[in-house]
């Protein structure tokens, strides 16, 4: 519904309709379209004019003249106007409307041709001595005859200027924004000089008919409103007109006046709008005064719950007749009372079936039938585009984890390993499973797992692979036994309170990684007093370590003649040197000049620039696409631009990503492409299930919560999840992974939301001032599959990834533990310990919440928190995971100590902020680490 108010404005030969706002959902006049308020007493008004006023439903005329006509005859037979005030009336209606044209700068501008000689004075008018008679303007044919006035009303009605018509054509971005199929109402206020009460009109048309000289936009008009009446009068008018405008684009409002049969309708229509309002009480109003908008929802929503109730009754009572309102009647039939349909709900996939494998059963039953438009659906320009986005994002993160696993692993699993593997289990995955939006590949906390998996069996002499088989075995038993009993839908536990602990560890994690990195770098690479080498020397004599020489020595000779001997071979290499040079071969050479501070560079650069593009995706700068790209490309972008700084540098020795030719292992000096059973002692393959289960926790929170955030209802997607089916799959993935000693797997949160969001379409023609809204989601799995194929195919990039130096992957690690520390409320409450009460933030856990209960809450965070880091710190780093289970009935007890309020304003799952800029994929997962 598209709604125009206009005000009678001027006086004499210059008044003219101008129009004040119009809505298409909000209200716009100069500002941004807000929610704007209305003033209680108008609303009153208004209701008091409706019921004293014309209404006139279903009125078959065809054009604006032959409206006011019937208006007009209307009025003067409910004798709310005199007869001598007809033909002045009618012509005040039919006068000349002045759109307001696009603005300019922020303001409006107006069109300089203005036809006064259309306009009539309406005081000349009114001083005929005589009694006129208005004609519609279809009988207007002849000469008037004694007696009457004929007024020639289509000149007055369709004279528009040159300028007019170039207005309405620079239109089209309005009707852009305008549903196809809409209508309009037009709302006509003024003050006039020849009433003496207020006279009102309501009028519903038969059927939409276009008026263009009324409507800013050629759009058939449905409804028409009109108010006028004297100067001095306590009525408001304008404040009138914008109460019936905003209601009119109230959809339920609008749905009761499209279907009412008299006034008494649109009466209890106005009174169901002020029941869901809520009255602000006069006074001054200060910012910090106002109840944030969460609580005014809250309230919104408990007169919903309270008439919902008093339905509940009438319902009960079997006495459905007496539902009088068009809303109680849609309550009823949202109820399932009055239906009228056999439609069933889907499966809720976080109830159980009491059957074995009920929920796999179920999964599979819904999903394999949509096989066919899963491929087909994929066939279109936006998924095309989505998967050339996801590749780089795919890939970025595939190099940044395989180097960090073969940094831990000392080059077992590496680069190789993880593309193939990423590309491998990619495609099966997205062949087979229930959700196949999901993005499947290595993640941070598999990775540590790794890590404390290598030490554990390093520190007791086992063959690290030929565990991980054992592992990997387990994890698929463990699966299938877990889905037998549809173990899935107990992830509900793992509450706001566990999933921040959880990506706090991991966050510091990855920031104390990247420290403890630098710190190395300089102890390998420490800040000599002095580096002395010859200037003639070329580059492959620069990674030469620097020799130690006394004062007074004529250094330039000695070094040169030591370096040459060195490089011919003919010269001894002294015990303590050896202990100094290390071929890059054997891990890297120690003592290069600039290297620690390059590295530092190249850390801290990565990481800022990949930190800026993502604040910049919210920026000011340059349009919302180019910014929202920029944004999503952030880590590839960072990543090419240092490596490229550092290549224009070789001067200066940087570790680099160590990435074999072809399909080879990372190290095929230690191991196959087949990992050996063998090698460990009989009891190692039975013991293996204890952190195969420690690991099947954290596949289990990763993949779990990744399918309930992209299967939010708010997500629109139509073809359901595969929470139980999708587990089994991935364990039964990792068991091969086992054996070819590839990285384990589980969803990627931040990727999959990443995927969903690329294969989402946003509307375009969404009303001013509203969010964009989901038109449709590419629900496919050919995205998937083919950028996993292309990960695959980049091992054949082996020359270009050697050029990556390890100091950039970790600028790229330290961006993901401070990227996933936003929005995660943990990390804001731990601000508040520094901060003054008066100084905290408006948002729920802080009102809802006494000051002392909020810092308990998060000291208890804090201490489980710290327990887990000091076991990832110890030899038996390998259990961390079990802490996660731990956290569970931790939580469970805080229900003694908090109310129901409290733990709902501490451990919701909905974000507090309700910030203007749109959140970015680390925000939107909340609390769930990279």
């Amino acid at each position: 519904m598209f709604v125009q108010l206009d005000q009678l404005i001027g006086s004499g030969e210059d008044r003219e309709w101008k129009k004040m706002a119009r809505w298409i959902k909000f209200e716009e006049d100069v500002e941004d379209p807000p929610v704007e308020p209305l003033s209680f007493h108008s609303l009153l008004n208004l209701q008091h004019c409706l019921s004293k006023g014309v209404v006139l439903m279903d009125l078959e005329e065809k054009d604006l003249s032959s409206v006011a006509y019937r208006v007009v005859e209307q009025m003067a037979i409910d004798e709310l106007i005199h007869e001598d005030d007809k033909a002045v009336l009618m012509r005040a209606i039919l006068l000349r409307h002045r759109h307001i044209k696009d603005r300019t700068h922020g303001a409006f501008s107006f069109g300089p041709n203005r036809l006064y000689s259309s306009y009539t004075s309406l005081q000349n008018v009114n001083n005929i001595n005589k009694s006129p008679r208005i004609v519609p303007a279809s009988e207007i044919n002849g000469y008037a005859t004694p007696g009457e006035t004929r007024i020639n009303i289509n000149e007055e009605t369709y004279t528009s200027s040159q300028e007019d018509i170039k207005m309405r054509t620079q239109k089209e971005s309005i009707l852009k924004r305008i549903p196809e199929g809409a209508e309009a109402t037009t709302v006509l206020v003024g003050a006039v000089d020849f009433l003496e009460q207020p006279t009102i009109a309501f009028v519903r048309l038969a059927e939409g008919i276009p008026m263009p000289s009324i409507t800013e936009v050629p759009i058939p008009v449905r409804f028409l409103f009109i108010l006028l009446g004297p100067q001095k009068t306590e009525l408001d008018y304008h404040e009138v007109g914008r109460s019936i405008a905003t209601l009119m684009s109230n959809e339920h409002f609008h749905d009761i006046a499209y279907k009412a049969d008299d006034r008494r309708e649109l009466l209890s229509a106005i009174n169901e709008f002020l029941d869901d309002s809520i009255v602000l009480p006069p006074g001054k109003w200060e910012r910090q005064a106002l109840l944030p908008f969460e609580e005014l929802k809250a309230k919104s929503d408990k007169i919903l719950l309270r008439k919902k109730k008093a339905l509940d009754e009438k319902i009960k009572s079997k006495q459905p007749q007496l539902l009088t309102s068009e809303e109680e009647k849609k309550l009823l039939a949202a109820s399932g009372g009055d239906s009228g349909g056999d439609g069933k709900k889907p499966p809720n996939p976080l109830e159980k079936t009491n059957r074995l494998w009920g929920g796999v059963i179920n999964d599979i039953k819904r999903r394999y039938p949509m096989y066919k438009s899963d491929i087909m659906d994929a066939l279109n320009t936006e998924t095309l585009a989505a998967t050339i986005f996801m590749y780089f994002a795919a890939l970025s993160t595939a190099i940044t984890f395989g180097g960090l696993s073969s940094d831990k692993t000392h080059n077992l699993i590496g680069i190789s390993e993880s593309l193939l593997s990423d590309s491998v289990v990619g495609m099966v995955f997205h062949l087979l499973a229930g959700q196949p939006l999901l993005i499947i590949g290595t993640t941070g906390p598999l990775v540590l797992f790794d890590e404390a998996l290598y030490e554990f069996c390093t520190s007791n002499d086992f063959n690290f692979l030929t565990v991980r088989v054992y592992i990997g075995c387990w994890v698929a038993v463990i699966a299938l036994l877990v889905s037998a009993f549809e173990g899935s839908v107990y992830v509900r536990m793992f509450t706001r309170f566990t999933q921040e602990i959880f990506s706090a560890l991991i966050t510091l994690l990855f920031i104390f990684e990247t420290v403890i990195t630098l710190v190395a770098e300089y102890a390998r690479h420490p800040l000599l007093p002095e580096y002395k080498y010859n200037n003639t020397m070329d580059s492959q004599s620069l990674k030469m370590p620097c020799l130690q020489v006394t004062n007074g020595t004529n250094t330039t000779g000695m070094l040169s003649q030591n370096l040459t001997m060195l490089l011919n071979g003919t010269m001894g290499i002294p015990g303590d040197f050896n202990d100094l040079l290390i071929r890059e071969d054997e891990g890297g050479l120690r003592n290069q000049p600039n290297t620690a501070l390059f590295c530092t560079i190249l850390t801290f650069g990565t990481f800022s620039l990949a930190y800026y593009l993502k604040h910049f995706r919210n920026s000011r700068f340059l349009g919302r696409t180019v910014r929202r790209a920029l944004g999503d490309f952030g880590v590839p972008i960072a990543i090419a631009i240092f490596v490229l700084v550092d290549y224009m540098i070789p001067q200066v020795y940087t570790e680099k990503l160590k990435v074999p030719e072809g399909l080879s292992p990372s190290d095929e000096t230690r191991r196959g492409w087949i990992i050996p059973l063998g090698g460990v002692p009989i009891w190692v393959p039975f013991v293996a299930s204890i952190p195969a289960l420690l690991m099947y926790i954290l596949i289990f929170m990763e993949t779990h919560i990744a399918e309930l955030i992209v299967d939010t209802p708010e997500r629109g997607l139509k073809k359901g999840s595969g929470l139980h089916m999708d587990i089994v799959l991935l364990c039964l993935l990792n068991t091969v992974c086992g054996f070819f000693g590839m990285p384990w797997h589980s969803a990627a949160i931040v990727r999959s939301v990443t995927h969903v969001a690329a294969v989402t379409i946003m509307s375009r023609t969404h009303a001013p001032g509203d969010a964009p809204h989901i038109v449709d989601v590419k629900e496919q799995r050919v995205s998937g599959f083919v950028l996993s194929l292309l990960v695959g195919l980049s091992v054949v990039m082996a020359p270009i990834l050697r050029l990556i130096p390890m100091s950039v992957l970790f600028g790229v690690f330290l961006y993901l533990g401070i990227a996933s520390m936003s929005g995660v409320q943990f990390f804001e409450r731990l601000w508040l310990f520094l901060m003054p009460v008066k100084y905290h933030p408006q948002v729920p856990f802080v009102r809802r919440v006494r000051t002392w209960k909020m810092h308990l809450f998060t000291l208890i965070q804090i201490s489980t928190l710290a327990v887990m880091l000091a076991v990832k710190s110890s030899p038996f780093a390998i259990i961390f995971p079990s802490f996660l289970i731990f956290t569970v009935p931790i939580r469970k007890q805080l229900e003694k100590f908090f109310s129901p309020l409290e733990l709902r304003a501490l451990d919701s799952s909905q974000p507090n902020d309700n910030a203007e800029d749109e959140p970015d994929f680390y925000e939107q997962v909340l609390n769930i680490p990279a």
